[in-house]
């Protein structure tokens, strides 16, 4: 039997595939859209140079990220950083009257640009769950919900 024998070949690709498939992921949680928010805007929005490098390094502990999750989640920030620079003029246009109070147009383009922003993290966030390993999926699905429900995880200042 040589090493190019193709029923070695099929057989070992039998054994592998299946741990590789990725399985459907249940529908994204309100808590696991406000922690995938949570961690693309770290990501994506350190203001100090090295501070998006720091936070990955810490997910890559975190979850066990390998190269190419970390490249995932590196690019899902990217994205959601690019949305929020073109969203960020419109809402820095919106002002309220001098009393304090947003128009009820205001406060529906305001309302509008933040449906954008949480349609962007939804994809995002079933994106990266869909292209990572399954036990990774289940680790930033549970610290999602724990953190969430603790309290722990504060809103994401746009």
């Amino acid at each position: 039997m040589s090493h190019s024998d193709p029923k070695i070949f099929t057989a070992l690709l039998a054994v592998v595939l299946p741990c590789c498939a990725q399985t459907p992921q249940p529908a994204l949680t309100p808590d696991d859209l406000k922690y995938f928010g949570f961690v693309l805007a770290q990501v994506a929005g350190a203001s100090q140079p090295n501070a998006p490098a720091a936070v990955e390094r810490r997910l890559f502990h975190l979850y066990g990220l390998n190269t190419q999750e970390t490249a995932i989640l590196r690019g899902a920030s990217l994205e959601l950083r690019a949305l929020m620079n073109q969203l960020s003029p419109a809402a820095r246009s919106i002002q309220p009257d001098r009393n304090g109070k947003l128009s009820a147009a205001n406060q529906a383009a305001l309302s509008a640009l933040a449906a954008q922003r949480d349609q962007k993290i939804e994809l995002l966030a079933n994106r990266i769950l869909s292209q990572v390993r399954p036990q990774v999926a289940a680790l930033f699905r549970l610290n999602g919900r724990v953190l969430s429900t603790r309290g722990n995880l504060g809103s994401i200042r746009r």
